[in-house]
C-alpha cells in the first residue's frame, strides 16, 4: 500500500498540462506576460517596464508574478481589457506594483510580504521562498493600504463571505509550519507541487451565509494566499488537510487561467443537500481526488508519525465535524465523506455533466480518475444520451470555394516548448491560447480553401482526409470566431445549403 501511495503521490504530479506544477505556473507567467505587453500598447509606463520584465528567469519571475497585488492588479487589468468593466477597487496601481516589485527583486521578500509589521514565514523553501504570514500594521502605507482594500472588497466575491483578519503570534506560525510539515511527510510530490501555488496564508475569522468557514482561497483579488481560522491550528491533521484543500484550488486556478474548463455554468443540485455552479463542481472533484491520496497516507503511514503530531483522534473534542477532516467526520450521513463525494462527481462529470465541460476538462477529469485508479476505482460505463448532451451534428464536407487567411492584425506570443500560441485581436482584446493542434491549423491558413487544408493537416497528422475534416472544421470555426483568421468567401451560406 505505501508503494502505491507513493506512485499515486508522484502519479498526480506526472502530467505537464495537469499536474506539473512547475509547467503550469511557467504557462501562467508567459499568459501575464503576453497580457501586459497587449496592454503596453496604449501604456508608457508599462512599455518602459517591459525589457526588465522579460530578463526576468523563472524563478523571479515566479516571486514577481506571484505577489499578491501584482497579481491581482494584472488580473483586474486583464478584465478590463476583455470586457470594458474594472472592478471598483482597482485604481492604476499595476505599473507602480510592477516597478516596486522590479526594485527589490532581489531581496528576501516581494512586495506585498514586505509590506507586514514583522516578517513571519512557514513550509518549505521553495528555490529561496517560503509561504508568508498576514501580520498588516495599524498605520497607513501604499501596499499596505492597497492589500486592505483587496480584502475588503475582494474577499470571494460574489459569496456572502466576509473576513476578519486576525493578527498572528509564534505560536500560530508554529502551529501552521507544523502542519505543512505533516503534509510533506505523509505526500511529498503533492505537497510540493501545490505549495508552487501558495504565497502566503492569512489567520482570519470568516463566516457565510451558513455560518463560521474553518479556510477559505480569495478570488483574484486575493490570489495565491489562503485562509485559515486559528481555531484550526491546534490540529496539525486537519490543517494539513485545510492547507491541501485550498492550495490545490489555487493550483487548478492557475490552470483555468489559461485553459476554459467549462462551457456553459448551469447550477446542479448535490445529493448532499447543496446547489453551486458546474465550476464549483470541478473544483470539488479535483480536490477530492488529491484528498483521497492524503487520506490513505493518513491511514497507512500516519501512525508512524503519532508520536511527533499525536494521533487524530485525540484532537477529536476540538474540530467540528466537515468532509475534509480525517480527524471527525460524521460518517454515518450519506455523501459526509469525501471519497463518497468524489465518486459521485466523476461519475457525473463522465456521464450526465460531460456536454458542461470543454474537452481539456474532459480529459482532466479522465486523468484524475486514471491517477487515483490505484487507490480507488472510479471508472464508469459512459450513458448513451446523457440529459442534456446536444445531438450529433451531421458531418458536412470541405468545400474549395472557402479560404482562410490569418488577421494580419493579431498580436502573438509562441511558447514553442510547450506547443502554445498566445494571441488577442486588437479589435476584440481577449487573450487566447492554442493549443499544438489549432496553432498548427493556424499557420496552415495562408489562403488555402478548406479542402487545401484539411489534406495538408491530414498529411501532418496521418489521417485520413474525412477523418481530418472532423477535426479541422471545428478549429476553423473557433479560429474565425475568435478573429484569429479570416474567411474568405460564404461559407455560412453553403453550410446553411447542405443543412437544408
Amino acid at each position: 500500500m505505501r508503494d502505491l501511495i507513493k506512485q499515486v503521490d508522484a502519479g498526480l504530479q506526472a502530467h505537464d498540462e495537469f499536474g506539473n506544477s512547475q509547467q503550469i505556473v511557467r504557462l501562467n507567467v508567459e499568459r501575464y506576460r503576453f497580457a501586459l505587453a497587449v496592454l503596453a500598447r496604449e501604456d508608457a509606463a508599462l512599455q518602459a517596464l517591459l525589457p526588465a520584465l522579460e530578463a526576468l528567469d523563472e524563478r523571479r519571475a515566479d516571486k514577481l508574478f506571484g505577489d499578491l497585488l501584482v497579481r491581482a492588479e494584472l488580473e483586474a487589468a486583464i478584465e478590463r481589457l476583455e470586457t470594458g468593466v474594472a472592478p471598483i477597487h482597482q485604481a492604476g496601481l499595476l505599473a507602480w506594483s510592477l516597478a516596486q516589485s522590479l526594485q527589490r527583486i532581489d531581496q528576501p521578500l516581494s512586495l506585498s510580504a514586505s509590506a507586514m509589521q514583522r516578517s513571519f514565514v512557514a513550509g518549505p523553501d521553495l528555490d529561496g521562498r517560503r509561504i508568508w504570514i498576514w501580520d498588516l500594521p495599524d498605520a497607513s502605507e501604499p501596499v499596505a493600504d492597497a492589500l486592505r482594500e483587496a480584502l475588503r472588497l475582494g474577499f470571494m466575491p460574489g459569496g456572502h463571505c466576509e473576513a476578519e483578519l486576525v493578527r498572528p503570534t509564534p505560536q500560530m506560525v508554529a502551529q501552521l509550519d507544523r502542519a505543512c510539515s505533516l503534509l510533506q511527510s505523509l505526500v511529498p510530490q503533492v505537497a510540493r507541487s501545490v505549495f508552487g501555488h501558495l504565497h502566503s496564508v492569512a489567520f482570519a475569522n470568516m463566516r457565510n451565509e451558513r455560518g463560521p468557514m474553518l479556510t477559505a482561497s480569495g478570488g483574484d483579488s486575493t490570489p495565491c494566499m489562503i485562509f485559515i481560522a486559528p481555531e484550526e491550528l491546534a490540529n496539525p491533521w486537519d490543517t494539513a488537510v485545510h492547507i491541501m484543500h485550498e492550495a490545490v484550488h489555487l493550483k487548478l486556478s492557475d490552470m483555468v487561467r489559461t485553459s476554459a474548463a467549462v462551457v456553459r455554468e448551469d447550477m446542479v443540485k448535490l445529493p448532499w443537500g447543496r446547489e453551486i455552479s458546474v465550476s464549483n463542481c470541478l473544483f470539488a472533484f479535483h480536490a477530492y481526488v488529491h484528498l483521497q491520496i492524503f487520506r490513505t497516507a493518513v491511514e497507512q503511514i500516519g501512525p508512524q508519525l503519532h508520536a511527533v503530531y499525536g494521533a487524530p483522534e485525540s484532537y477529536r473534542a476540538a474540530t467540528r465535524p466537515h468532509a475534509m477532516s480525517v480527524v471527525n467526520n460524521a460518517s454515518a450521513t450519506p455523501f459526509s465523506r469525501g471519497h463518497e463525494r468524489m465518486a459521485y462527481l466523476a461519475q457525473q462529470f463522465r456521464t450526465q455533466w460531460s456536454h458542461y465541460l470543454t474537452p481539456y476538462a474532459r480529459r482532466m477529469v479522465d486523468w484524475l480518475c486514471a491517477a487515483i485508479a490505484p487507490l480507488i476505482d472510479l471508472s464508469v460505463a459512459p450513458q448513451a444520451g446523457a440529459v442534456g448532451e446536444p445531438a450529433p451534428v451531421a458531418a458536412s464536407a470541405p468545400t474549395t470555394s472557402v479560404h482562410y487567411a490569418k488577421n494580419p492584425q493579431l498580436q502573438l506570443r509562441p511558447v514553442g516548448d510547450r506547443g502554445i500560441l498566445f494571441a488577442a485581436d486588437p479589435a476584440r482584446p481577449k487573450i487566447q491560447k492554442l493549443n499544438t493542434a489549432a496553432w498548427l491549423m493556424f499557420e496552415l491558413c495562408d489562403g488555402r480553401s478548406e479542402s487545401d487544408l484539411t489534406q495538408a493537416y491530414a498529411d501532418l497528422a496521418g489521417l485520413a482526409s474525412e477523418r481530418a475534416w472532423q477535426q479541422v472544421e471545428p478549429m476553423l470555426d473557433s479560429l474565425v470566431a475568435t478573429g484569429m483568421i479570416v474567411a474568405q468567401g460564404q461559407r455560412a451560406a453553403l453550410r446553411e445549403g447542405r443543412a437544408a
